[in-house]
């Protein structure tokens, strides 16, 4: 089989603590037909110095620094619309690979010609690299809707980016995602069922950490947004499971009655008795949630009553 260049992108902000086992994975891979593209984010640290290391000693690692603070989505756009390879993917400098990774994502893509895009699960790790778990992302085609996005180790085809006009600006914070699922509406994916070639850190300072708790109205956002390109290419099952999903949100989560109403009546052309079960649900959780809030309001407003008749007795 042939050997395509693989363009790696890493972005990095004030990443001097992490960045050289970042780094030193990429180029420590038994596949060694790369490019790494470190795009420095206006870091004010040492981390341009440490990336200079590297790029005197080894002509595969080149750098770019944007002028301005440009946030993840728009360096992985600067970084590729530099890359030369023909296979794509980023990592982040405080993750990194197994040594077989990027081969193992190569050989996969080659010996499934019709897929664009290949993905795998990871182990995760904390601050002094000790192993805390794993992530399991699932088959995406069995299931889009339980499916939980690509992760942090993915490969594919570099025609894919142009097609998909790189990643969206305005998705900062799941903007791989917003991109895996716009990548869903024209190429075919595959799954690798490992977890044994990435390495993801979970500490107080990454993105994951920071904002995490955005990430569900965000991905709803993204999903509804691409829902009409989705759903001709999506089962019975996961059409029920959307629209059920959504008016769930609605009805519950955004008290939004008409954008509630408007997935049940998708919900009611493809199961009757879902929707019916749906609608149940929805109330339930509504009077649950009420009566949450009532009795929350009761104990403040006798803790207030409390406090009032304590002051009262003490003139």
């Amino acid at each position: 089989m042939s050997s395509p260049l693989v363009s790696i992108i890493l972005p990095t902000y004030n990443g001097s603590r992490y960045i050289r086992t970042s780094i030193d994975s990429c180029l420590g891979q038994t596949y060694q037909h790369f490019e790494l593209i470190v795009v420095d984010d206006c870091s004010s640290d040492n981390t341009a110095s440490i990336v200079k290391e590297y790029t005197e000693k080894d002509s595969r690692v080149k750098y770019i620094k944007n002028e301005t603070n440009k946030k993840l989505p728009l360096s992985l756009n600067t970084g590729f619309a530099a890359a030369q390879g023909e296979l794509f993917t980023w990592t982040s400098d405080d993750n990194y690979y197994t040594p077989n990774a990027i081969e193992v994502m190569v050989q996969a893509l080659q010996q499934h010609p019709q897929t664009g895009l290949v993905y795998t699960n990871y182990k995760t790790i904390d601050d002094d690299g000790n192993i805390t778990g794993e992530k399991i992302f699932g088959d995406v085609n069995e299931s889009m809707v339980t499916w939980l996005g690509a992760g942090a180790c993915f490969l594919y085809q570099a025609q894919l980016h142009t097609e998909l006009n790189g990643y969206d600006a305005s998705a900062f914070l799941i903007e791989d995602y917003d991109f895996f699922i716009r990548a869903l509406t024209k190429t075919r994916f595959h799954y690798i069922n490992r977890t044994d070639l990435y390495y993801y850190r979970l500490h107080g300072g990454s993105l994951t950490s920071l904002y995490g708790f955005y990430n569900f109205d965000l991905q709803k956002i993204v999903i509804e947004r691409q829902l009409g390109k989705l759903i001709p290419i999506a089962s019975q099952r996961d059409k029920a499971l959307w629209y059920r999903k959504f008016a769930i949100y609605y009805g519950v989560s955004k008290n939004n009655s008409a954008r509630m109403n408007h997935y049940l009546q998708l919900l009611f052309s493809v199961s009757k008795s879902q929707t019916f079960i749906t609608s149940f649900y929805i109330i339930f959780l509504k009077v649950v949630t009420g009566i949450r809030i009532s009795f929350v309001a009761f104990v403040k407003l006798l803790a207030l009553c409390a406090g009032r008749r304590k002051r009262e007795g003490s003139y």
